[in-house]
């Protein structure tokens, strides 16, 4: 057995650059490593975290975070039946909005896997004879000192629809998760950077072995269950299951598991069936811990000291919740998508009202103004349309929430009581302005909006295989790039495809001056085919 050291090559990209595509980033399956010095020193010449794309910057935040849907067409609206305004008004379902959380989260998690790769080393063990017999080939482990401390992960918990889940998507939409190294000719060497586990309720430790090895099988692009029946049906005891996910945390190089909706595990008195269990398997591997869930998961993980202490950082994903300022800004943003005929302005009533019927909660205020605007469209159907006031609000939300109101009663108390708790639970709660989310500029979002919708309706005719949100994504990095404001929709129509193909993008984009028309119309790029 030695280690395992190779010299590679470094990527020329920008500060605030990802050495991936695009098309990399949302790739099943393995991805070449890609290779960027690090400004630590102490990172220098681990290929396992130089290989990672360092976390966003903050002016890319919000555009990372953001996810908007196309603008309302009004002129064509009115030419639609009532179902179909209706079916429209569903997109809001696909909305995202930046949350102010979501800036620690970039730098914790980046922190969390970092930490991880820098308490582990890679040894290869050549052939060699043993008891008489040789051995082919070579074996290539992921190892840490079980004499080493543990790395922590994160814990990021919040009300029920606070954003938690999506933000993880949206979080791990940035770095690859296989990503592929060959130490020598031939040789190749996996890292599986992060896994996510949606744990099931009522489930134990035996069903979160089982979906780890599962959750291995869909990050490597395997078509049948190979690692999620060895553990599920090749390993017998809870302990055999435990030793072969370590195995595989050692074989894939895993950088982070974090285990969504923990507070629907079944945690039991038994050693083994504890979340003291999996601290174990942190033990032995070195592999971050990170768990997402609801406030009630608190009581669940931080009974005892040193489960709290290998959490790591507590991240309160409904701190935003609380501000009202903030909240404000929300519903500023979620106007600018209305299916009324006169426009709705913002008002200090009309916030108050829907921050009193949700919480603050965003899921549950953009579902709430989703039934809004359907109930306005069936009121005009009708041939009166009613008037979006307070009275209106608290009707629509008594008809469709009305099973929710003793829960959003619920977090509107546990507010007050934080607020007068707030000096006792300082070590537990960081500062929310510390880590407040940029603000959107508003007039940029309409803007992107509207190419937004331009843009899929060039695309998507003429390419089915990519999907809305998958457009969607693409055009916001093509506009974010500079100068992008200058260039016709037809010429962004044309980088989104390139995104989307993971075809390679220029640097660093100056402003555009003003061209003359192209000769070639935009359609014939677009269809394109891949090769």
């Amino acid at each position: 057995m030695q280690e395992l050291n190779w010299i590679y090559k470094y990527e020329d990209v920008g500060s605030d650059e990802n050495q991936y595509t695009y098309e990399e980033c949302h790739r099943i399956g393995p991805v070449d490593a890609k290779y960027v010095r690090s400004a630590n020193e102490d990172f220098v010449g681990n290929p396992f975290i130089e290989a990672l794309p360092r976390p966003r910057e903050e002016g890319c935040l919000v555009n990372a975070y953001m996810v908007p849907i196309p603008e309302v067409d009004v002129q064509k609206l009115a030419t639609m039946t009532i179902n179909e305004q209706k079916e429209t008004v569903l997109s809001l379902k696909r909305l995202r909005l930046p949350l102010a959380f979501q800036r620690q989260l970039e730098f914790i998690d980046y922190d969390v896997i970092v930490s991880s790769y820098m308490l582990r080393k890679s040894y290869i063990w050549e052939d060699k004879e043993f008891l008489g017999r040789k051995t082919r080939g070579s074996m290539i482990r992921m190892k840490g000192k079980i004499e080493d401390s543990a790395p922590s992960g994160f814990a990021l918990l919040g009300f029920s629809g606070c954003g938690k889940s999506s933000s993880l998507k949206q979080l791990f939409e940035n770095i690859p998760q296989v990503i592929m190294h060959h130490p020598s000719v031939g040789e190749t060497l996996p890292q599986i950077t992060y896994l996510v586990v949606s744990c099931m309720p009522n489930s134990n430790f035996a069903t979160l072995y089982r979906q780890i090895g599962e959750a291995i099988d869909s990050a490597l692009g395997n078509p049948e269950p190979e690692y999620e029946l060895m553990i599920s049906r090749k390993c017998r005891s809870l302990a055999d299951k435990q030793l072969k996910v370590c195995q595989l945390i050692e074989m894939f190089s895993i950088g982070t598991i974090v285990l969504d909706e923990i507070q629907l595990i079944n945690f039991n008195s038994n050693k083994e069936n504890s979340y003291e269990g999996l601290l174990g398997i942190v033990n032995k591997t070195k592999v971050a811990l990170s768990v997402v869930g609801t406030d009630e998961a608190y009581q669940k993980l931080f009974a005892k000291l040193r489960n709290a202490r290998r959490t790591g950082d507590l991240i309160d994903a409904s701190a935003y919740t609380s501000d009202r300022e903030y909240f404000n800004y929300l519903v500023k943003l979620l106007l600018i998508w209305q299916w009324v005929d006169t426009p709705i302005e913002w008002s200090k009533e009309l916030a108050d009202t829907l921050y009193e019927c949700t919480g603050g909660i965003i899921n549950q205020l953009i579902w709430l103004y989703k039934w809004i605007m359907i109930e306005y469209l069936d009121s005009k159907s009708k041939g009166k349309a009613e008037t979006i006031d307070k009275k209106f609000i608290h009707r629509i939300n008594g008809k469709h929430f009305k099973q929710l109101k003793n829960s959003i009663d619920f977090v509107n108390q546990s507010k007050l009581e934080e607020e007068a708790d707030r000096e006792i639970m300082a070590n537990a709660a960081l500062d929310k302005n510390e880590y407040e989310m940029p603000k959107v500029n508003i007039g940029n979002l309409a803007y992107e909006s509207k190419v937004t919708k331009q843009v899929l309706n060039m695309i998507r005719p003429l390419h089915p295989e990519y999907s809305s949100d998958d457009i969607t994504r693409a055009v916001k990095e093509i506009l974010s790039e500079e100068g992008s404001r200058q260039r016709r929709v037809d010429e962004i129509a044309r980088g989104t495809l390139d995104v989307l193909m993971g075809n390679p993008r220029p640097k660093k984009k100056k402003a555009v001056p003003k061209s003359k028309p192209l000769s070639k119309n935009i359609c014939d790029y677009i269809s394109l085919d891949n090769t």
